[in-house]
């Protein structure tokens, strides 16, 4: 929701009387309360939308790492050579 979608009520019945009378008045201070109110919610319900979209992205990672170990693990030696493989001078066939 942009700034331009703001949506302000007014009384319709405000309209009826005199700009000095008392009911006016009245009705437009619960008219400027209840546009406060609404802000205020709308504010609090980008905030937790903002907050799931981010709630939701950490989750989506988490459960493709737990993919990944679930994958690793399958695989104990994915990427690991074996020992008899190994470089070090005592594996190798050759006396030096």
């Amino acid at each position: 929701m942009g700034d331009g979608d703001e949506e302000v009520y007014e009384t319709e019945l405000v309209q009826l009387f005199s700009e000095e009378d008392e009911v006016r008045v009245f009705f437009e201070g619960l008219d400027e309360e209840l546009n406060k109110v609404n802000l205020f919610y709308k504010n609090k319900e980008s905030e937790f939308l903002e907050r799931g979209e981010i709630l939701n992205k950490q989750l989506e990672i988490l459960l493709d790492l737990k993919q990944i170990i679930n994958e690793r693990r399958r695989k104990p030696n994915a990427g690991v050579l074996p020992r008899s493989w190994s470089s070090s001078p005592r594996n190798s066939g050759f006396s030096g």
